[in-house]
Formats: structure tokens, C-alpha cells, sequence
């Protein structure tokens, strides 16, 4: 077995006269991997971890459904740890490599944000499936588990795309100005949405106390304004793209479904946040003019009914990516036979997921048959994404390709 490799990627232009050793990547086949080990590799828990969501709250539920979804959280958990552990080892090992490429690369710094995401889908099963069987304790440690993730997504918020606009370079290795601008700038506004959503999950499941869950609910709507807000503003940087003619390489098309998911996230969290203030926590609290009883019925219904809007708002990029991504393929000469797989297409899975879960939620609010018919259809499409993304990725690392090697046996 040998490896061939074709030099340094990421972006970076370097001068192979001046290149240090340091620089350049390791001949063994091993430590090729874990040097090309990108934060892309997190959109798997990532995405695997918002399945185990839909599953135990669809609406329609089948003997042995919720047991599916403890495993599928279970393989999130060992996905995310593996996934981190390979990646400070990638940092301890090759630190300016790392540092290089963050500095460079708009997808691997963005990517970082997954690791928050990946871990508020498991907080949200500990309150979910933890509490009722084992206890309110469990509750608290959601509750404990859920202001550390949510200090990492405020951080990821906030710093990322500082990075971007004040770190990485704007010419030569990217293009300038709006050309740069990519759907995953939108993967640290996702952290904060999905944080906002945990917030609400933990509140309406996790059987804390009024005085407890004040403080998350505050937080965690202002999580969505944050996160929204800037969203809506980064999706129109993008639609100014688009009208320049100016289109994304191939291997990033599955990026425009990131399009949907703060829209999709964003219509969960504002549900299911309106559902843990109508369960009477403000009124439990019962202090100034707010967090009242009286004010308690109104946010609650203005959240839900934001909620169906940004459903909608969603709604609208869910279909433009469905369609974008199916009229590229078909465009291209050769067909998707011309495509290569990549670890972006793992993009699609979270996206759909949340927008699947919002959709589970209004089923729920509205106790309505068609969206309890809907959510399950995108629940099985889902499943289909799902499963062909593991059967490629696992192809993929067996030939290299998803790794940028190549093995030759």
C-alpha cells in the first residue's frame, strides 16, 4: 500500500521552495488522514443527532420507535466524541497546519460550530428521554450541560464571523467581497438557534423549576434575535450572489440547504419556547411587568405564531436548495455520474432535520393531521439522505476520497 498525494490543500497557496517541513504533510497513510482531518467531519453527529430528535417526537409512533431513536443518540454521542478527539489530536500534532487552515479556509472555521449543534441535540435527549425514566435529576444536568453549550455558541456566534472579516484574507486565497460569501457562514447562527431550541426543549421536558427556567427561556429568546436577524442579513448577501452570476463551486452546491436552517431552527425554537411560557413559568416567577401571569398568554401565542412564519420563511429555502442542487446536476455535462461525493453533502442532513422538527412541532400545536402527515414524509426522505450519505462517506474513506488521499494497494 502507498499514498500518493498531490500537496497541500485547504486553499493556501504556498512555494514549494520555501515550504517548511513542518508544512508539509506526513507520507504515512495514517497521519495523512488525521492532517487533512477537517471540521467538516462534524456535520455527521451533527446531523445524526437531529434524527434522534424527529424520531422520539414524531407524531406518529410505532412500538420500538423511541428505543430506534436512543440508539441513533448513543451513536451521536460516540460520533461527536471520536470526531473532537480526532481533531485536538490534529491540533496537538500539527498546530500550524491547523491554524493555517482556519486562517483560510471560510468552511473549516464555520464548521467549528457544528460541534455545539452536534451537542444541544444531545443535551435535548437527556431531557427528553433521561428525565422521564430516570428521574428530575437528570433535568438539572440538562439544565448544567445546557448553559456550557450555550457559552460555546455565543462564543461561536460572536467570533466566527469576526474571523471571517477581519482574519481571513480577502484576495488571492478567496475570492473578494460578496464572491466569498458562502451558506456556511450561516453554521454559527445555527449554534445559537440550536441553543435557543435546547433552552426551550429542556424547559417544557426537563421538570426544572419555574425559577430555574426563567433564566434559560430569557436566554434563549435572545438567542433567536440574534440569530435570526443575522441570518435574514447573510441570506441576503448570498441572494446578491446569486444575481451577480456569481455560483459556488459544484462540490459545495449541497451548501444551499444550510439556506433553510435558521429559518427551520429558529421556527422550532420559537414554538417550543412559546409552549414552556404557556405552561405557566412566568407566572411562577412573577416578577416586574414581564414575567407575569398576564404577559405569560400573549408571548406564548406571538412566539408560536413567529414560529409558523419562519416555518414558512423556511419553507422557501427548503425548495429553492431542492431545486438548485437537482438542476445542477442535471445541467452539468455527464450528469450526477460527473459529481464527486464530498463531506459537504452532509449539509443536507441537519438542514432537513430541522426543518422536519419544526414541522413535528406544529403538528403539535395545532394538532393538525397534515402536518403529522408532512413532518412523517420528510421523516422518510430523510432517513433515505441519511442512509446514503454513510454508505458514501464509508466508500469514501476506504478509497481516500474523502480524506484528499489516495490509496493504491
Amino acid at each position: 500500500m502507498s499514498l500518493d498525494h498531490p500537496g497541500p490543500k485547504d486553499g493556501a497557496q504556498q512555494n514549494p521552495e520555501i515550504e517548511t517541513e513542518v508544512d508539509r504533510p506526513p507520507t504515512s497513510l495514517i497521519s495523512h488522514a488525521l492532517w487533512n482531518f477537517s471540521s467538516q467531519w462534524f456535520l455527521v453527529p451533527q446531523g445524526t443527532g437531529i434524527l434522534s430528535l424527529i424520531l422520539r417526537r414524531l407524531g406518529y409512533q410505532f412500538r420500538g420507535l423511541a428505543i430506534i431513536s436512543v440508539i441513533f443518540w448513543i451513536y451521536t454521542i460516540v460520533l461527536l466524541i471520536l470526531g473532537v478527539s480526532l481533531y485536538v489530536l490534529r491540533v496537538l500534532i500539527y498546530p500550524r497546519h491547523v491554524a493555517r487552515v482556519l486562517r483560510t479556509s471560510i468552511i473549516e472555521t464555520a464548521c467549528l460550530a457544528s460541534i455545539s449543534i452536534a451537542f444541544t441535540s444531545i443535551i435535548q435527549m437527556i431531557a427528553l428521554v433521561l428525565v422521564r425514566q430516570w428521574g428530575s435529576a437528570w433535568g438539572i444536568v440538562a439544565y448544567i450541560l445546557w448553559w456550557i453549550n450555550t457559552a460555546m455558541a455565543v462564543v461561536a456566534v460572536m467570533g466566527i464571523p469576526y474571523v471571517f472579516v477581519k482574519v481571513q484574507p480577502p484576495v488571492k486565497v478567496q475570492p473578494p467581497g460578496v464572491k466569498a460569501v458562502t451558506p456556511c457562514v450561516l453554521l454559527p447562527l445555527i449554534a445559537a438557534l440550536t441553543s435557543a431550541a435546547g433552552g426551550g426543549v429542556i424547559c417544557r421536558y426537563g421538570a426544572l423549576s419555574d425559577r430555574l427556567q426563567v433564566p434559560v427561556i430569557i436566554v434563549s429568546y435572545l438567542e433567536v434575535g440574534l440569530g435570526l436577524a443575522l441570518a435574514m442579513a447573510f441570506n441576503d448577501v448570498f441572494v446578491t450572489r446569486l444575481f451577480d452570476r456569481s455560483f459556488p463551486p459544484l462540490e459545495q452546491i449541497y451548501q444551499d440547504m444550510i439556506l433553510c436552517g435558521p429559518f427551520g431552527q429558529g421556527s422550532f425554537a420559537l414554538q417550543i419556547l412559546g409552549q414552556a411560557v404557556s405552561r405557566g413559568a412566568f407566572a411562577g416567577y412573577d416578577r416586574g411587568t414581564f414575567l407575569t401571569a398576564e404577559a405569560a398568554k400573549s408571548i406564548a401565542f406571538a412566539s408560536q405564531f413567529a414560529g409558523l412564519l419562519a416555518w414558512g420563511y423556511g419553507t422557501f429555502w427548503w425548495v429553492f436548495a431542492i431545486i438548485s442542487i437537482v438542476h445542477t446536476f442535471v445541467s452539468q455535462p455527464g450528469g450526477i455520474r460527473q459529481s464527486h461525493y464530498t463531506l459537504s453533502a452532509w449539509a443536507l442532513v441537519f438542514r432537513w432535520g430541522v426543518y422536519t422538527n419544526a414541522a413535528v412541532q406544529l403538528g403539535m400545536i395545532m394538532d393538525s393531521p397534515t402536518f403529522r402527515v408532512w413532518s412523517t414524509v420528510l421523516l422518510l426522505l430523510l432517513l433515505i439522505i441519511w442512509i446514503t450519505n454513510h454508505i458514501l462517506t464509508v466508500k469514501g474513506l476506504y478509497s481516500g476520497q474523502v480524506l484528499d488521499i489516495r490509496r493504491t494497494d
